[in-house]
């Protein structure tokens, strides 16, 4: 009998350490095979789409320290900013993919940041295996996908305090039950099985109660582990990042210890660690997770500031890594210099396969005029962009580019406003009163600003007269403007207050070519009735509009 009990006992712990081998083995083989990934990822663009959930999470940081400097909601809309964020963005984790959402909105005007900031991306750029070291951290850190971290940090304060005093006494119950063993076996073995049965069943109560929690609390853990590991790894380069992070943890390292014990036992990878297993019997038996959890609850409502602390500088430090990453995944770049105006060489648009490279050169106004689909609206997000990208990400889609420390605003793809009931114009007329107000409420900061199709709710005669003094009001208040419009009447009455540039086309045939190079001057070509032409439409509409357009350039007047 005894062999037989030997043997099964046998038979259970090899099992036991197969399984333990077997998650071992796939634990590692996870994280290498995501690691290599991460690491092929490297210098490319990202292809992955996130969902609204998941992207309206990514910008929580963002609106929680919004300032007056800040990319503004229009503005960020008018140059898809969303979608130049999701092709761009290659972090691993929630700080990451936070952080360098908030960086793209937040310009800095201070040069020695500008000039740290860069001397730590450079850093990350040539050195393959401190990169290594950091996609290793932040693997492990993972995401909380469709979740927003700073939101749960927030609800945190709402949940009540529960008491875990029945939880202790199961404890004492199950050691006082095995105990009895030893003195009765067999009564002593029937409190022992009842003590097993009634842990197994108040734990998964108790633990349903809070599963809700536990991915965030899982996250927490983490990004505390890691961001400790990260600190001891960090060269003198991030001196100030790994001071930040030491200091915050070393002084909570029983915040570390609890977030340790609440952790789930498989991370982002995918696979549990070799020794989870073992934790997660022990965790039911005597709800050690459940009575750490409220433990730590309490801590966290104390230490919120301390880990929003952790978590930004974590941030910081992928967002280092993820600019890295883009400049090598460009065709070219400029680090942008300060100097008066705006001049850019060889400037493009990131969301253009091929793009046709331009040039500006301005210390005053610049209107643009040109055809339909000529490349006005391109040209000028491509400028704003780049203005953008100078006091943030410090990268410039362009060979050189120099700009004064300019405060970005613009008015170029609005629409109507259903929830306000506003139409197109009034839409239109805010945006651009918005960027007077700022001049008047920061006298002391220069405005750059970007306007596509200036009042185009508007009628003809009403909106040459309002662009003609909208325009003319910005360099009077010191702002510098670009601006498309297919008003040809506003490059006469604006000669004095803005250079005039244009884009064109030409007709071959049944065919019109957009070469999209910007040319000085105005333009002296009209595409439109053409366009109709080429799509077909009956000849006596194209007859009776070419003769309408050819009376009013010469009588002034529209003859139906």
């Amino acid at each position: 009998m005894n062999d037989a009990y030997w043997i099964v006992g046998v038979v259970l712990v090899s099992l036991f350490l197969l399984i333990v081998i077997k998650e071992s083995y796939d634990y590692k083989r996870n994280k290498k095979r995501i690691l290599d990934k991460a690491r092929k990822a490297f210098g490319t663009f990202n292809s992955e789409r996130l969902s609204s959930d998941e992207l309206d999470s990514c910008k929580r940081l963002f609106y929680r320290y919004e300032g007056p400097d800040s990319i503004d909601d229009i503005t960020a809309n008018d140059v898809d900013l969303d979608e130049i964020y999701q092709r761009f963005n290659n972090c691993k984790s929630s700080c990451g993919s936070e952080y360098f959402y908030y960086l793209l909105r937040t310009p800095c005007y201070e040069e020695d940041k500008l000039k740290d900031f860069n001397d730590k991306v450079e850093f990350l750029k040539e050195n393959e295996a401190v990169r290594l070291k950091f996609l290793n951290h932040f693997i492990s850190i993972g995401s909380m996908k469709r979740v927003s971290f700073l939101d749960c940090l927030d609800y945190m304060d709402s949940i009540e305090k529960v008491s875990f005093v029945k939880d202790i006494l199961l404890d004492v119950f199950f050691f006082v039950s095995l105990g009895s063993v030893f003195f009765a076996p067999s009564f002593g073995a029937i409190l022992l099985i009842l003590s097993i049965v009634l842990n197994i069943i108040t734990y998964y109560k108790g633990r349903g109660e809070i599963d809700k929690y536990i991915v965030f609390f899982s996250f927490i853990s983490r990004f505390l582990i890691e961001g400790k590991e990260l600190a001891k790894d960090l060269d003198d380069k991030f001196k100030d990042e790994r001071e930040n992070l030491l200091k915050n943890l070393n002084l909570e390292k029983k915040l570390v210890s609890l977030t340790k014990t609440v952790n789930k036992s498989s991370g982002p990878t995918g696979a549990g660690s070799p020794f989870d297993i073992i934790i997660d019997y022990i965790k039911v038996i005597f709800h050690i997770d459940i009575i750490c959890f409220y433990r730590l609850l309490s801590l966290l409502k104390d230490k919120k500031q301390v880990i929003e602390e952790t978590y930004v500088t974590l941030g910081k430090l992928e967002t280092y890594l993820n600019v890295a990453s883009l400049r090598c995944a460009l065709p070219f770049y400029s680090i942008p210099k300060k100097g008066s105006g705006y001049k850019a060489i060889d400037l493009y648009h990131p969301l253009i396969e091929n793009p046709v490279l331009n040039s500006i050169d301005t210390n005053k106004g610049v209107l643009i005029t040109g055809s339909n689909a000529s490349g006005k609206s391109t040209f000028l997000k491509a400028v704003c962009l780049n203005a953008i990208f100078a006091k943030t990400i410090y990268t410039c889609l362009s060979k050189e580019l120099v700009m004064d420390d300019y405060r970005i605003l613009s008015s170029m793809s609005l629409r109507d406003d259903i929830i306000s009931h506003d139409s197109y114009f009034m839409v239109e007329i805010k945006a651009l009163k918005r960027i007077f107000d700022y001049r008047l409420n920061y006298p002391d900061k220069k405005v750059i600003c970007f306007v596509d199709e200036v009042l185009r709710g508007t009628n003809t005669v009403e909106r040459i007269a309002c662009a003609t003094q909208i325009l003319k009001a910005f360099p009077k208040n010191d702002i510098l403007c670009f601006a498309a419009t297919h008003d040809i009447e506003l490059t006469q009455s604006l000669k004095d207050d803005y250079d005039n540039y244009h884009f064109d086309e030409e007709i071959i045939e049944d065919d019109v070519l957009f070469n999209y190079l910007i040319k000085s001057g105005s333009a002296t070509s009209r595409n439109a009735i053409k366009l109709l032409s080429l799509m077909g439409f009956p000849g006596e509409i194209i007859d009776k509009a070419n003769k309408m357009a050819k009376d009013f350039t010469e009588k002034g007047v529209w003859e139906a």
